[in-house]
């Protein structure tokens, strides 16, 4: 099973965070990691797709009449 963040198209796995992750424990040291950017990409897509679900459901929920 591919364990896998799948959003708008857009897939992040464990192998596309693990060099950003030990570039971090590291220190930030050297330059960032080429796929530093597509996972800040990634997690803004994730961002507006939560929010936009959040937002479809508060407005599909059915509100009670008044009493």
């Amino acid at each position: 099973m591919n364990k896998a963040i799948i959003s708008g198209g857009l897939t992040v796995s464990a192998a596309d965070i693990i060099p950003t992750v030990d570039w971090a424990m590291n220190g930030f040291h050297g330059g960032p990691p080429a796929n530093l950017s597509g996972l800040i990409a990634g997690a803004v897509v994730m961002a507006i797709h939560a929010g936009y679900n959040w937002f479809a459901s508060r407005n599909a929920t059915p509100q009670s009449p008044a009493q």
